[in-house]
């Protein structure tokens, strides 16, 4: 072999061999350091792609399963609420029977107080129990603006928001003067919702300007009004007309509707659950508004309150149904969870150990690779000794 000093082919082999396993123990650094095997696509493509696909797949699984546990947790609200509903129909059952019989006429008054006390405890329960601010027992769930509704942009109502409005059920709207004579929609003039038995008014102290829009909230009605610009100006009543003449259109809602829950990770009946909470557990939506007054009426009442109790233990089953439902399929869920979790680990996750031998071992080298291209670089001074 020519003996030359341009080229240090020893050199440049050390350097070779120094560089490839430098990179092979900076990337035993990198999945050491990291705990996978693929931190970049370029570590295995293939295996990158079905990861990425396989963690996609985890995570709509690991959302299907929350909202599986909130489902869970939002029929056990029902079912909690309708219990005690049931509990007071039984004692209203006792209640009536008692009112039937002559030896009880003397007590006959004390029983029906309690009975409207009971009645009216059914009726909060029933408008109070709500989960996330969704009523679920008295019969609003699901209810929504219908397509037969008259309101208008033109006319200043930019959308209406529904939050425990009665189901199936026209609203109209009225404006009317604060004071005085019919006139124009002004600042302090207020508007009146009604469904024919319960009215509430707002007075408005300021008025939207340009684009803006102000929510207007009729809490006893559960109905929420964006105003625009649009109502100023308007022909109002006069003050105190009642609920008759300036009309600002009418809301009417749809039927209550089942709730769906997403509780898997694709489109579809399959991936879906569904829990009732349109029925209406009020006094008047079990029809129990009647009283015990008198012997006959307690006859009559009797009848009434154990239909009642039919429809409630019918109602809890189906609750109880769909919690058990909800519990089966969230322990399928988790058992997708954790076989899509090893299968990711399987593809994705380092193998601590042999990372570890592979680290020392090139390690080792890159240590042994330093020192043989400081060999070589040294052995171009030998050229020196031809020249003494």
């Amino acid at each position: 072999m020519a003996v030359t000093v341009q080229t240090n082919m020893g050199a440049l082999t050390a350097l070779k061999n120094l560089n490839t396993n430098t990179a092979n123990m900076n990337k035993s650094l990198e999945r050491l350091s990291s705990g996978f095997r693929i931190n970049s696509a370029a570590d295995d493509a293939a295996g990158y792609a079905v990861s990425a696909k396989l963690s996609g797949e985890r995570g709509k699984l690991e959302a299907a399963s929350q909202n599986a546990l909130q489902a869970t947790a939002m029929v056990k609200t029902a079912d909690a609420g309708v219990n005690e509903i049931e509990n007071m129909v039984r004692r209203l059952q006792v209640l009536a029977t008692q009112a039937a019989s002559a030896n009880n006429s003397g007590d006959i008054a004390k029983l029906d107080t309690e009975r409207a006390s009971l009645v009216s405890q059914i009726d909060k329960i029933a408008n109070s129990t709500k989960y996330n601010g969704v009523a679920v027992l008295n019969g609003t769930s699901g209810v929504t603006v219908a397509g037969a509704s008259t309101i208008a942009l033109a006319d200043g109502v930019a959308s209406v928001t529904l939050n425990g409005a009665k189901a199936s059920t026209t609203f109209n709207m009225y404006i009317e003067e604060a004071a005085g004579v019919a006139g124009t929609f002004g600042a302090g003039d207020k508007i009146t919702v009604s469904d024919g038995t319960t009215s509430q008014t707002v007075a408005l102290a300021a008025l939207p300007t340009g684009l803006a829009t102000t929510n207007v909230t009729f809490g006893d009605l559960g109905i929420t009004l964006a105003i625009n610009s649009n109502i100023t100006g308007l022909t109002t009543d006069a003050a105190n007309a009642g609920d008759t003449g300036a009309s600002l259109g009418t809301i009417v809602t749809s039927a209550g509707s089942s709730s769906t829950f997403q509780v898997g990770a694709e489109d579809g009946a399959n991936n879906q659950v569904t829990a009732d909470f349109t029925a209406n557990y009020t006094a008047a939506g079990l029809s129990i508004t009647g009283d015990i007054s008198s012997a006959a009426n307690a006859q009559t009442y009797l009848t009434t309150v154990t239909a009642a109790l039919s429809t409630l233990t019918t109602n809890r089953a189906a609750l109880g149904s769909t919690v058990n439902q909800l519990g089966y399929v969230n322990a399928n869920l988790a058992t997708n969870i954790e076989q899509l979790s090893s299968a990711i680990s399987t593809i994705k996750d380092a193998d601590m150990a042999a990372e570890m031998a592979d680290f020392t071992k090139s390690q080792v080298l890159v240590q042994a690779g330093t020192a043989m291209l400081a060999q070589a670089n040294q052995s171009s001074q030998n050229v020196l000794s031809l020249f003494r």
